[in-house]
């Protein structure tokens, strides 16, 4: 990774702790940085170069990949970024916005040479702790030519998908699709309980049938031991993106 000498990498939580430590196993030399303490321990013990904050990161680093948990946040990250960052860097951010936000982040880096790339996940976290991703990006091609080693390292399915906007619609697609998949899930599973077939049995069931693998692999264990309300970062992320589609669609 002799081109990329300089990463920097914010948000170091579920997502981001092992998004990181691929990054420094892949022969990338990883700044971050995180508010959580414990969060911050642990991506120093994958490999991760501790800063003091986002602006440290921004004076460290050529590419700054972001995983973050609100728009907000996300926004006054970039704020920080932005004070240290030099021209020619490039912001990737992973986290789920709105795309009409990753536009306005877009123009506002644009503004001080800098280039924003919104390149949303999917994967959840058994895919982030595996390095097998979905990566679905939008923005400028020369910067998603020079990025796509990082991709590459955090996951095995990687789209470059047009313009900056293009790939927080694509990740508002899929959740959709997860959401709307997960609800029928625990309709049905209610539905089948209720005439007396039990949870393993419906799960084994579903399973050999046409039901989306992909969301049984995910919520099997928390069915089979009730923890489903913690399935997918929560209700609070589920009702975040839900939001952002139905602003999509209007």
């Amino acid at each position: 990774m002799a081109d990329l000498p300089s990463i920097g990498f914010i948000g170091l939580g579920a997502m981001g702790n092992p998004m990181s430590g691929h990054l420094v196993a892949g022969g990338c030399q990883v700044s971050g940085f995180d508010i959580d303490a414990g969060n911050m321990a642990k991506a120093v013990g994958r490999g991760v170069t501790q800063a003091t904050s986002a602006s440290e990161v921004g004076s460290n680093a050529e590419i700054v990949q972001l995983c973050l948990p609100s728009m907000a946040v996300v926004e006054l990250t970039i704020d920080a970024l932005l004070t240290t960052l030099q021209p020619g860097s490039i912001i990737v951010d992973h986290s789920t916005i709105s795309p009409d936000l990753a536009e306005s982040l877009e123009t506002k880096c644009a503004a001080k040479q800098i280039t924003f790339l919104d390149a949303p996940l999917s994967g959840a976290t058994q895919g982030a702790e595996a390095g097998t991703l979905a990566v679905m990006v939008g923005g400028d091609e020369a910067a998603y030519q020079r990025c796509l080693p990082l991709f590459e390292i955090i996951g095995d399915h990687v789209f470059h998908l047009g313009a900056v906007g293009n790939g927080q619609c694509m990740k508002l697609c899929q959740n959709l699709i997860l959401v709307s998949t997960l609800t029928g899930l625990l309709e049905s599973r209610q539905l089948a309980e209720s005439v007396g077939v039990d949870t393993a049995k419906f799960l084994d069931v579903m399973d050999a049938c046409l039901a989306p693998k992909g969301v049984l692999a995910i919520t099997r264990p928390k069915l089979v031991d009730g923890t489903i309300d913690n399935t997918i970062n929560g209700i609070e992320m589920i009702t975040k993106d839900i939001t952002l589609v139905r602003k999509l669609a209007e």
